[in-house]
């Protein structure tokens, strides 16, 4: 190749532009060379990543955070004072005080020492003896070690106590053995769905309108939503032909239907 260019172009004789030729070459493949060095961008990542949609963190509280940050910058310039988000189930942002019970439960059992016999006077004086208690035999489940790593379902007396709950609530037997804690509910649901979705064929009902949960999880999954109506001049009650409807049509179009969320009253409408 380096005969056939030399015999094609004439004779680069001034060694002041082959330096600038050969230092404009070096520094173009330098730039290709840092280009496709990246290797996560919009067009390489996972295309169900950005199929996802989570409208309570979308425009809407995405410019309420700038508003916010302007009264902070500037006191008086906008005709109000203060931003209460709504976007989010947090009742605490609407100054709605927080179950105490269970605050001063977390607090004994991640300061321990305040259980110590030198210091469980005074502590006496700040926390009722019911939750004093119950820190102390929450804390027998896991050996003083709140925190710690636990069983891959949850703490096992802790299930027991679940399930026991179950049984009292519903009249049927419940089996610690098949209870599974999580972090939290949107953990659950992940984990459920994680567990149905074997296609992108297979479907989920869910009720309209919904906590973006159920639907940003599925386009994550790279399967369907097949949403059923939820009645708001009958207080958001379920249509059992709506529902009827919204699974013939999946079927028809040869979606693997597979489960049903049931929320009633749905977020946004009061769950």
């Amino acid at each position: 190749m380096y005969r056939l260019l030399a015999t094609t172009r004439p004779a680069i004789r001034n060694p002041a532009v082959l330096h600038r030729l050969l230092s404009t070459s070096v520094e173009t493949m330098q730039e290709s060379s840092i280009q496709s060095s990246k290797v996560l961008t919009l067009e390489t990542m996972n295309p169900n990543v950005r199929k996802m949609e989570y409208a309570v963190r979308g425009a809407i509280p995405i410019r309420a955070e700038e508003l916010r940050d302007q009264l902070k910058k500037e006191p008086g310039s906008l005709p109000f004072s203060k931003i209460t988000p709504c976007n989010i189930g947090n009742p605490q942002q609407l100054n709605q005080k927080p179950l105490t019970f269970l605050r001063q439960v977390s607090a004994l059992m991640e300061y321990t020492d305040l259980l110590a016999p030198e210091n469980i006077d005074v502590t006496r004086k700040l926390f009722p003896e019911d939750a004093i208690e119950r820190a102390k035999r929450n804390l027998s489940y896991v050996g003083n070690a709140a925190g710690a790593y636990t069983q891959s379902l949850g703490v096992q007396e802790i299930r027991e106590n679940v399930a026991r709950f179950i049984e009292q609530r519903d009249g049927f037997p419940a089996d610690s053995n098949n209870i599974c804690l999580t972090s939290g509910a949107s953990g659950a649901v992940e984990r459920v769905l994680d567990i149905l979705v074997s296609s992108p064929n297979v479907g989920v009902m869910i009720p309209i309108p919904q906590y973006p949960l159920y639907t940003a999880t599925l386009a994550h999954l790279n399967a369907q939503a097949i949403p059923y109506y939820l009645q708001e001049d009958s207080d958001w009650q379920l249509s059992a032909a709506d529902m009827e409807r919204s699974l013939s049509e999946a079927r028809a179009q040869g979606i693997d239907v597979r489960a049903m969320a049931v929320i009633n009253p749905g977020n946004p409408t009061g769950g």
